[in-house]
């Protein structure tokens, strides 16, 4: 099923019924983001949806407010949301202790940034940005690389975003 916009915002999300080999409630499946006609992630990756849609529905019904964020160039926007998702030890600063994950703008669901795909989406209060990269990964520093990004960027309405958490909803109904 897509929900939404594929060349806005959309999520695809379909219950596999051969991934699911017995009556369990796991709902095995597919689940993809579409944003500005670029998917995430680009391979198919069996997701259990009953684990990701209800959190991924959590999220998007309390979008962050930042006008600040929302109205920042785009990469710059982008940066500062992946640092407050992810900030970093900083040796100068000694700040071991006091390094908090801010996810409040982050709407990665698991299946989809174990493969390094970050999606995230903030508000102005009017509308909602949202912004996806496929990052690469630095093992050697436990950190992904935020140079040389391709992100994906939209902005949709609240009404639009209505539509998809109510279609959202019926995926996990429907099987």
């Amino acid at each position: 099923m897509i929900i939404g916009n594929p060349y806005q915002f959309s999520v695809f999300a379909k219950v596999i019924k051969e991934w699911n080999t017995d009556e369990s409630s796991f709902r095995n499946g597919v689940l993809l983001f579409c944003i500005d006609g670029e998917i995430f992630p680009k391979q198919v990756i069996t997701a259990t949806l009953n684990c990701e849609i209800p959190p991924l529905r959590e999220k998007l019904m309390n979008i962050a407010i930042n006008t600040e964020l929302c109205e920042m160039e785009t990469e710059k926007a982008f940066i500062e949301m992946y640092n407050t998702t992810f900030p970093q030890w900083d040796p100068e600063q000694d700040n071991e202790g006091d390094i908090y994950n801010d996810y409040c703008c982050f709407l990665s669901p698991p299946t989809l940034s174990d493969f390094n795909c970050h999606v995230y989406a903030v508000s102005n209060g009017k509308q909602i940005r949202i912004m996806a990269a496929k990052l690469n990964y630095i093992l050697e520093e436990s950190t992904h690389s935020l140079n040389d990004l391709e992100i994906s960027e939209t902005f949709i309405t609240y009404d639009e975003l209505k539509e998809i958490i109510y279609e959202l909803d019926t995926v996990l109904l429907k099987y």
